[in-house]
Order: C-alpha cells, then sequence, then structure tokens
C-alpha cells in the first residue's frame, strides 16, 4: 500500500513532465495495487486450499476403493453426494442472492421510480412470483438429489431442454458479471492512493480511465481490450478458481469471509453515512416519496419484477444445485423463508447508506452554487432524485464521488465500499459456477468419467474469462447491458413460468407437502414436521400468479423492444442480443421433442411411496386422503395415537 502511495506522489510531482512517464507511472500504480489486493483477497482461500489438499492427500488411499466403486457407476449406483452443513446451505444460498444488484441497482431503481411506489411493487412480485419459485427448486433439488439437467429428467425428461437452456445463460451470465466485479477490484486499488485518483471529477474517471469508452457509437466496433478491466477481471477469476477447486468445505469458509463480511461492512457504512450532512434529505426521498400514479406503469412492475428475480435468481437452476447438497433432514421450507426475507432486508437496508451518500453529494452539489443547466447554460439547484438517476454509475461514479465526505477516513470508507461490492458479487458467481461445474460433474460422470475437481473448475474459469474479455473492450459496458436485457430479463421470466408449468403437471404440490413434512419430521424445531403455510396462498401463487405474471411481463417487454430497439444502441448490437436471446428459445423445447419421440417418462418415485413413508412415521393408515384442510387433523390424531 505504501509503494503505491508513494507512486500516487510521484505521479502528481511536478518534477514528472513526460506525458509517457506519467501513464508509465500511472499503470504501475494501479497494477502494484491490483497485485496487492490479489496477494490479501486469496491469502485466506489458498491456505484453506493447501490444508484441504494436504488432508485429502492424507485420506487418498482410505478412499481409493470406494472413489473406484463410484467412478462410472460401475456397480449401478450413484456416488454419494457431497452434503452441507445447515449453516452452510443457508450461507451459501444467501450468498448466491444477496448480490451487487442489492447495493447499487435496486437504490438506483427506487430512484427512477420515485421511492415507495417502486417498493411496494417490489415486495408484491417478492411474495407472487420470486419466493414460490425459488422454493418450489429448493424443494425439487434436495427431493431429487441432483443438479438440474438430472433433477428435470427425473421429474420428466420433457423438462431437460429448460435444463440446457439454463446452462447456457449460466454461461452468458458469468461471462459478463465478473467483469462487474473487475470495476470493483480497480476501485479498490484506486483507493490505496492518496488523493484518490477520481477526486477530481469521477464521472471521467470511470468513463476513461476505467472503460475507456466511445462518446458515439457510430461507425464503431466492440474496440481493443482494455488492459485494466483484462488484469481485474483475472484476478476475479483466480479468486473464483481458488475457491470452487477443493470441495464443498474450502467453499463453506470462504463464504463465512463473503457472506457475513459485508453485512459488517454495511452495518459502519450504514452508521457513517447517515451522520453526513444531507443525509436526511436522501432517506426522505427513499422512503417519505410515495407517488400512486407509478402503481399503474406496467414499465414500473417490470423492472420490479426483473430486480426480484435477478436478486433471488430462480430460473437459473442454482438453488436446485445448492438444495442437492445439502442434508435429507434439511427443513428448506425455514431456509427459504430466511433467505428471502434477509435478501430483501439487505436490499433494502443499504438502500438508506446509499441514499444518505446521495443526499450527501446532492448537499455539497448546491452549496457549490448547482450544476449545470445544458440548455439555459446557468447554474440550477439539484435534486436527490436527479442524482439518484445515475444508473450503474450510481456505484462508480455518483458513491465514488461521494466517498470524498467522509474526510481523513475516505480511502478507508473507499475500500470498505468498494470490497462490499466485490464480496457481494463473489458469493454469486461462486454459486453461479458451481451450478456449471455441477453440470459437466454430472454429465460425465454418464459418459463414465470422473475427472477431479480442480480441473473442471480449471477449465472453466479460463473459458470464461477469454469470454469475459469481449466485455472488457471500449464498447464492452454497452453488449453487457444488452446481453443482460435480451438474455437475463427475458429467459428469467419464461424459465419462471416454466418451472411453474413443470411443477404443477409433473411434481406436484402434493409431493411437495408429503416431502417436505416427511424431511423435516423428528427434528428438534419441527418434530411433527414441518407445514407449507399457508397452504391456499401457496398453490395460489405457484399455479396462478408466478406463471401469469412471468409470462404477461415476457410478452410486454417484447412488445416494447420490437417497437423500439433497445437502449438507443447500434442495431448490429441489438442482433446480438435477438440472437443470444433466439439461442436460449431454440435450446429449450429439444426435451418435449425427444420425449414425444422415446417415449419415456418421469423416474420420480411413486408418491404413494412417500405417503406410506410419512403415514408409518405417525402410525396411521398407509393410504391417506387427499392433501387439504383435513390434512393437520389426520396426521395430529396419528401422533396421539
Amino acid at each position: 500500500m505504501f509503494s503505491v502511495a508513494i507512486l500516487a506522489q510521484a505521479i502528481d510531482s511536478s518534477s514528472i513532465t513526460n506525458r509517457g512517464g506519467r501513464a508509465l507511472l500511472s499503470m504501475a500504480a494501479s497494477a502494484v495495487g491490483i497485485i496487492t489486493l490479489l496477494a490479501v483477497v486469496l491469502a485466506g482461500p489458498l491456505a484453506w486450499a493447501i490444508a484441504t489438499y494436504v488432508e485429502r492427500r492424507r485420506k487418498a488411499a482410505d478412499g481409493a476403493a470406494e472413489a473406484g466403486a463410484s467412478e462410472g457407476q460401475v456397480d449401478g449406483k450413484e456416488p454419494e453426494r457431497e452434503e452441507m452443513s445447515g449453516v452452510a446451505y443457508t450461507l451459501s444460498l444467501l450468498g448466491y442472492a444477496i448480490g451487487l444488484g442489492n447495493l447499487w441497482r435496486f437504490p438506483y431503481l427506487v430512484g427512477k421510480w420515485g421511492g415507495g411506489a417502486f417498493i411496494i411493487a417490489y415486495l408484491v412480485c417478492l411474495c407472487f412470483v420470486a419466493a414460490p419459485a425459488y422454493l418450489i427448486e429448493m424443494v425439487m433439488g434436495q427431493y431429487t438429489r441432483k443438479s438440474t439437467v438430472g433433477c428435470f429428467k427425473m421429474i420428466h425428461p420433457r423438462w431437460d431442454g429448460l435444463a440446457y437452456g439454463q446452462a447456457l445463460i449460466l454461461l452468458m451470465v458469468m461471462a459478463y458479471y465478473n467483469v462487474l466485479l473487475a470495476y470493483a477490484v480497480i476501485y479498490i486499488a484506486g483507493s490505496l492512493v492518496d488523493p484518490l485518483p477520481w477526486a477530481a471529477d469521477s464521472k471521467n474517471y470511470f468513463n476513461v480511465e476505467v472503460l475507456n469508452g466511445y462518446d458515439d457509437y457510430i461507425g464503431k466496433g466492440l474496440g481493443p481490450v482494455q488492459w485494466k478491466l483484462a488484469l481485474g477481471l483475472l484476478v476475479v477469476w483466480l479468486i473464483v478458481f481458488a475457491s470452487l477447486s477443493f470441495g464443498q468445505k474450502i467453499l463453506t469458509k470462504v463464504t463465512w469471509v463473503t457472506v457475513v463480511g459485508p453485512i459488517v461492512m454495511l452495518v459502519v457504512l450504514l452508521i457513517r453515512s447517515v451522520t453526513l450532512d444531507g443525509a436526511a434529505d436522501g432517506i426522505e426521498f427513499y422512503i417519505g416519496k410515495f407517488d400512486s400514479e407509478v402503481l399503474g406503469d406496467l414499465d414500473m412492475w417490470a423492472s420490479a419484477c426483473s430486480q426480484i428475480l435477478f436478486s433471488l435468481s430462480p430460473g437459473f437452476g442454482a438453488a436446485i444445485t445448492m438444495s442437492s447438497h445439502t442434508r435429507p433432514k434439511e427443513n428448506v421450507f425455514r431456509t427459504c423463508m430466511v433467505v428471502v426475507v434477509c435478501n430483501s432486508a439487505f436490499s433494502l437496508v443499504g438502500g438508506f447508506a446509499i441514499f444518505s451518500i446521495v443526499g450527501n453529494i446532492t448537499f455539497r452539489l448546491n452549496a457549490a452554487g448547482g450544476v449545470l443547466d445544458k440548455a439555459t447554460g446557468a447554474m440550477v439547484a439539484t435534486t436527490v432524485a436527479e442524482q439518484a438517476r445515475a444508473g450503474t454509475g450510481l456505484a462508480f461514479i455518483a458513491i465514488a464521488d461521494g466517498m470524498r465526505a467522509f474526510g481523513s477516513g475516505t480511502n478507508a470508507m473507499s475500500v470498505l465500499f468498494f470490497t462490499v461490492l466485490l464480496t457481494l458479487g463473489l458469493d454469486s458467481t461462486f454459486c453461479f459456477a458451481e451450478t456449471f461445474v455441477c453440470y459437466v460433474e454430472d454429465y460425465l460422470l454418464v459418459k463414465g468419467s470422473k475427472p477431479a475437481k480442480w480441473k473442471i473448475v480449471g477449465c472453466t474459469c479460463a473459458v470464461m474469462y477469454l469470454m469475459g474479455l469481449l466485455f472488457c473492450t471500449r464498447m464492452g459496458i454497452e453488449l453487457l447491458d444488452t446481453i443482460d436485457h435480451y438474455c437475463i430479463t427475458y429467459y428469467l421470466l419464461l424459465a419462471v413460468a416454466l418451472e411453474a408449468f413443470m411443477f404443477t403437471f409433473d411434481f406436484g404440490w402434493r409431493r411437495l407437502v408429503v416431502h417436505v413434512k416427511l424431511a423435516t419430521l423428528g427434528n428438534l424445531r419441527t418434530p411433527l414436521g414441518q407445514d407449507v403455510v399457508p397452504s391456499f396462498f401457496w398453490r395460489l401463487a405457484i399455479h396462478i400468479t408466478m406463471p401469469v405474471c412471468s409470462l404477461f411481463l415476457f410478452f410486454y417487454i417484447l412488445s416494447t423492444d420490437v417497437v423500439e430497439p433497445y437502449g438507443g444502441y447500434p442495431v448490429w448490437m441489438n442482433g446480438i442480443g435477438w440472437s443470444c436471446l433466439a439461442a436460449l428459445l431454440a435450446v429449450t423445447p429439444l426435451g418435449f421433442a425427444r420425449s414425444l419421440k422415446s417415449g419415456t417418462g418421469s423416474t420420480l418415485p411413486p408418491l404413494e411411496q412417500d405417503e406410506a413413508a410419512l403415514a408409518a412415521a405417525f402410525g396411521i393408515k398407509s393410504t391417506l386422503p387427499p392433501l387439504g384442510q383435513n390434512e393437520e387433523s389426520d396426521l395430529a390424531e396419528g401422533a396421539t395415537a
């Protein structure tokens, strides 16, 4: 860190007049900062990785026979699935759900749609679309004990096309999502320099020093790869490789740091930010403004639904994969409620910190005379609403600029904030990568091969890094926004609707209720088993509101994009977006075509088998009546008999 500060002072020194010399020193400062960050962040995961490797080598002889028996399913049995403890499972799902969007996209959308109205829409979409989708994914994963492809094939082979579509979209997400983390890496490295390199003009620093983007798109292509972004992206993928290569135990230890750490750092940031001048104005805008007319705007509802879906991320299949690793007796219903509530609470609490800083930015700008009105050329007062509509730049422009308000603690608070962003994103990318690796592992097992996990993780990280370089070009952020819109927004809505149909027609509500109760029977907190309550609400949401709302928003957004090209980007870039969406839509129905040709059906165990096991546990008749309003009384009678 001291070397970075010395280099920064050298750059600002009047003794350096040569432009090339300044550029070289600037590059050296950024490089040293990134290398320092790499050493700090990787120290823990690498230590755990080495310890785990030594332990595995010691146990290799004892486990050789078992590994040989499971390899390639020689004996007809599937290998035993690596399990996570309840705490590790909950932390993994929390890390998966709580990501970058909670801290910069959610506040931006609140600002865009005027405060309270968006929060209401967000909570409604959470209850009636996202939470039900999350619950059924968790239950299906625990029930089948398989990753997404195996799970969907087991439910019915006609749905495996949806699983392959989800695998394809994971590739797309991993390719660009970590580029956002590369931005955070660059800002953390810059935060080690005093004064902050963006202190003079944060917007210019982001657009020129970080992105080096084009002023216009006419006659422009993607352009060359930017070395800072490429190096930052390499740091991120090295962290992912070190964390995922050695199994669930090492990932659990890393997750403790990347989940609990951001929560602690957010509390520190919140306490400091609410004491800033103008913070009250920002908070008043956040929770005190409500425009009822906005509730009638379908664009606002589409934004709210896409935000909560991307945050919880049902439709990617990651919750299924994570749940396949949990213990058979884990209470997934309770875990679902914990994750859903904590995820939304993090967004809401984070909004207080963000809008406190935005309020301070507004206060300082007005104290300095306001902002320039391009139409009149005069300086006019600005508002919190105007400053909150900074888009992606809310974190990397507005908030970076707001760090100057912390006085002598500017550098420390800047490191703190961008480290929060980095660790939040790492949790999500861990789950994305782990889910895709499970796809590959399950596929290779079917083919009779079981290579070491670190080899699969290494190949995945290498390929994803190379794909991510496309988003490190001069027009990379525009390409990122295009892929995010056409692929993520559309396919998440479609995948959630299709999962609702799959659950309704091939898995069934009754199977879910029986499984949750049977799995939790005899647990300390649920000796009589966990009830899925309120039953009416969950059935209504899963069977009706979840598919109807998802499909409605899918076609509504489609109609707006057909009329007006998205984002004002070049035609060829929108063409890339449509092509990626077409590829996803083409893969999805393949399972239906194959199942019609082969005539194969579901391989789920008979529901009567689960019912008999549940009935035997309660000492009642093995043939249960339909699970409805009399379910609780029947089971209670059996328990007291």
